[in-house]
């Protein structure tokens, strides 16, 4: 099977729904992103490229044009607040800068197409490794410099396991629904470029009548989602849609609440499709696991199995989760130097999550490693503690705080002292030790995780 990016093989095969719901093919894509490529300053050295995201064609065609071109392409998010875009700008000086947005223009930086510029004046090129192709943020909408090392086998083989156990063929059409920079939304994208798919892409929230009159006109076959997208779809009753192209349904990006699982696991069940609860981090590329759609019933609390070709391993010492794989990332980059490390991991990553694995290699997250206060003593994980009121009350809840009081924020305030009594019968916990306070909106990451950096700063 050849790499995702190379798009010789689909030939007149639809590849992509533009915005503007034109279609293109293969061919056609390939010579956009020739174009592209004939756009961008000619190097003897291997170049950084800076792309500033959106869910469009011009997105797809600079991604791919940098795969293809064998440069190293960071994807940040194109409404990033301009300082923090600056910082990184300044922090990695990219040769080239790539954005839809007609409100970008960049110092030093001239225009070579309406939606690409160029370093005017090159500074000392930057070493960057050979095999580094794509840089990931690790911190949402933070505007931190410290991004995640992908290789180029990283992305094709995270490719490869997820068309493998999805059952991917060139009849699927994926919709967008989640940001092209963060790793989950890009692996839609990247597996279904692999198996010669199609891609709707459109910048519409599924809250929209917009987005689901285009998945009902283009006929899409699946739908990705984090747990405040599953949360919406809950509201929306998903389940009585009259949606008859849709084949399966994923869910990853953090931990979906036990009842919300067998709710949209019965919906599948009984449309006949197929819903895939799954786990990943950035720094492996997508996803680590995933619960086959059969099984889903029977491994409700389970992030899954390891994805073909990589494996989980406990630590005996930490209960931490070990992951080998191909899709593993190769470093962190902090700082321009950086770009020239190789491979730092060696396809080993400790993932900081803490967690059991059944006897048939099944695995149950039981909360983050640095997610911990102590209470008079008492050692207290905050993702447990969230886990178990959101599967006794159906609320969905934040827990932060630190060693002299736990902090639950919630956006319904009739729950208050439901929750109050569930602590109080539950870990036997004092009312000085705790407090529940009801907020408009719980403040969420892009990629629908909860900002607990946000969350800790609202408490202050």
């Amino acid at each position: 099977m050849s790499v995702f990016w190379n798009l010789n093989n689909q030939n007149e095969q639809q590849a992509v729904v533009s915005t503007d719901h034109n279609s293109i093919t293969y061919s056609a894509l390939q010579q956009l992103v020739d174009d592209f490529k004939s756009n961008l300053p000619s190097a003897t050295n291997k170049q950084l490229g800076l792309l500033l995201c959106s869910n469009d064609e011009v997105t797809l065609v600079a991604y791919l044009a940098s795969l293809q071109s064998g440069h190293a392409v960071m994807l940040v998010d194109e409404q990033l607040e301009r300082s923090l875009l600056e910082k990184i700008i300044d922090t990695y000086k990219p040769t080239w800068i790539a954005s839809t947005s007609m409100v970008h223009t960049f110092e030093d930086y001239q225009q070579s197409l309406s939606f690409l510029w160029v370093e005017k004046h090159p500074s000392q090129t930057i070493d960057v490794h050979p095999d580094l192709a794509v840089l990931l943020s690790t911190s949402g909408t933070t505007g931190s410099a410290k991004f995640v090392r992908l290789s180029y086998e990283n992305l094709q083989a995270n490719a490869l396991s997820i068309s493998k156990y999805l059952q991917l063929d060139a009849t699927e059409r994926a919709i967008t629904t989640l940001p092209f920079q963060y790793s989950y939304g890009l692996s839609v994208i990247n597996s279904h470029l692999l198996v010669g798919g199609a891609l709707i892409m459109t910048k519409a929230s599924v809250l929209s009548k917009e987005f689901w009159s285009l998945f009902k006109e283009q006929e899409a076959t699946s739908l990705a989602g984090v747990p405040y997208t599953y949360q919406m779809l809950h509201r929306l009753r998903f389940g009585s849609m009259e949606l008859p192209s849709l084949r399966y349904f994923t869910q990853a990006g953090g931990r979906l609440a036990t009842n919300l699982v067998q709710s949209f696991h019965e919906v599948a069940r009984e449309t006949g499709r197929r819903f895939y609860v799954m786990y990943g981090q950035t720094e492996a590329t997508a996803r680590m696991s995933y619960v086959p759609s059969e099984l889903l019933s029977e491994k409700v609390d389970s992030v899954g199995k390891a994805i073909p070709n990589g494996k989980f391993q406990i630590d005996e010492e930490t209960s931490e989760l070990i992951y080998e794989g191909p899709n593993v990332m190769l470093g962190y980059a902090e700082a321009p130097e950086d770009l020239a490390k190789g491979d730092e991991l060696k396809g080993k990553l400790h993932t900081g999550d803490i967690a059991d694995m059944d006897d048939e290699g099944f695995v149950y997250i039981k909360g983050r490693m640095k997610r911990f206060i102590k209470l008079f003593g008492l050692r207290m994980n905050l993702d447990e503690i969230e886990k178990q009121l959101e599967a006794a009350m159906s609320v969905t809840v934040a827990c932060t705080g630190n060693d002299d009081k736990l902090i639950i924020l919630t956006e319904d305030e009739t729950n208050i002292d439901r929750i109050k009594e569930f602590l109080r019968n539950l870990y036997k916990l004092h009312a000085s030790s705790f407090s529940v306070k009801a907020v408009p909106m719980l403040p969420r990451l892009e990629n629908g995780k909860m900002n607990y950096t946000k969350l800790k700063e609202m408490m202050l």
